[in-house]
C-alpha cells in the first residue's frame, strides 16, 4: 500500500468509525445516581447551602439562602490511551487487528464515566464533600445536631441506599471533554514522532472528573444486607432535618450493590414471596443498580 494522504486520510476515517462504534457499547450503569455538568475550567468550583433547601412558611421577611455559603471544587484530570502504527505495517497492509483494537479503545472510553464515579462513590468515606467531611460520615452537622449516613458496623461489601427522586443526585460528574478520537496524522503526512519512530499514533481523550452533592441523599453500609439492617438505614435517612429541624423527606428509591452483594439484594427486593410462601413486604420497594461488574 503506498503512503499518501489519501491513504492517511482513509485510516484516520476508519480508525475513527472503529473508535465511535466502541464508544456506543458502552452502556452506563451510574447514569440514575449521577448528575452531570458541562465545565468550561480545569477546577470547577460549585456553591452549595449549608442544608438541603425546602419550602418554609412565608412569615416576615424572606429567609434567603445564597448557593455561596458552602464552596466545593473538583478539579479535572485528563485521560487518554493512545497506540502507534508502524508506517511498514501500512505499507504492507498488515492492519488486521486494529480496527477491534481501536473499538475497544472506544468502549473503554464509554466507560470512563462510570469508572470515576463508582470509584467516587467507593471513596465516600474517605474523600470530602461540600461540608468538610467525608461525604459518608458518622458526624454531619445541620444548625447544631449530628446525623450519620454511613453504618461501619459490619465487614460485608458496602452497598448504598440512595434517594434519587431529587432533581440533583449524589454524584456530580464534571464533563469537561467528551471521549473524543485522536490521531498525529495531518495534512502532510510529517510530524517529528513519524520520523524519528517511524509510527503513526491514534488513540482518544477525555478530560473529566467526580465528585459529591448533598450527603443526605446517600447512605452507606457494610452491615449484612437484610431488613432489619435495611430498615434501619432507611430509619435514619427519613431523620434529616434541614436547619430548622423540618424533616427533608428523604426516603429511598434505588440501592447500589457489587457482586457479593447482589443475590441478598434480589432475594430481599425482587423476590414476591418469601422461602415459606408468604408475601415479601420489600418487593419492589427499592430499585436494583447492578454495579458488579465495576464493584469488587
Amino acid at each position: 500500500m503506498i503512503i499518501n494522504n489519501a491513504t492517511l486520510t482513509a485510516l484516520r476515517v476508519s480508525f475513527n468509525l472503529s473508535f465511535t462504534m466502541g464508544l456506543g457499547k458502552a452502556p452506563r450503569v451510574t447514569d440514575p445516581f449521577v448528575t452531570p455538568v458541562p465545565a468550561s475550567t480545569k477546577v470547577e468550583t460549585f456553591g452549595f447551602l449549608g442544608d438541603f433547601p425546602i419550602f418554609k412558611k412565608w412569615v416576615g421577611p424572606k429567609q434567603i439562602k445564597a448557593l455561596e455559603e458552602r464552596a466545593y471544587s473538583i478539579t479535572v484530570d485528563d485521560y487518554e490511551v493512545t497506540v502507534a502504527v508502524h508506517k511498514n505495517k501500512i505499507k504492507d497492509d498488515n492492519l488486521g487487528l486494529y480496527p477491534s483494537m481501536l473499538e475497544g479503545i472506544g468502549q473503554d472510553a464509554g466507560y470512563l464515566r462510570d469508572r470515576l464515579c463508582l470509584d467516587a462513590l467507593k471513596a465516600g468515606h474517605t474523600s470530602t464533600g461540600y461540608d468538610g467531611q467525608f461525604f459518608f460520615d458518622s458526624d454531619h452537622v445541620i444548625n447544631g445536631v449530628t446525623f450519620s449516613n454511613i453504618n461501619t458496623a459490619g465487614t460485608v461489601e458496602p452497598w448504598y441506599l440512595m434517594d434519587l427522586s431529587k432533581p440533583l443526585k449524589p454524584i456530580i460528574y464534571v464533563d469537561r471533554e467528551k471521549p473524543n478520537f485522536v490521531s498525529n496524522v495531518n495534512a502532510n503526512g510529517q510530524n517529528d514522532h513519524l520520523f524519528n519512530l517511524g509510527e503513526y499514533l491514534f488513540g482518544g481523550e477525555a478530560r473529566g472528573a467526580a465528585g459529591y452533592s448533598y450527603w443526605q441523599t446517600s447512605y452507606r453500609s457494610t452491615a449484612t444486607l437484610n431488613a432489619a439492617n435495611y430498615e434501619a438505614a432507611k430509619q435514619i435517612m427519613s431523620s434529616y432535618t434541614d436547619d430548622n429541624g423540618e424533616k427533608l423527606g428523604i426516603v429511598p428509591t434505588h440501592i447500589v450493590v457489587g457482586t457479593s452483594n447482589l443475590a441478598a439484594a434480589q432475594k430481599l427486593f425482587e423476590a414476591q414471596n418469601l422461602a415459606g410462601g408468604e408475601s415479601n413486604i420489600y418487593w419492589k420497594k427499592l430499585i436494583i443498580i447492578d454495579a458488579s461488574s465495576r464493584l469488587p
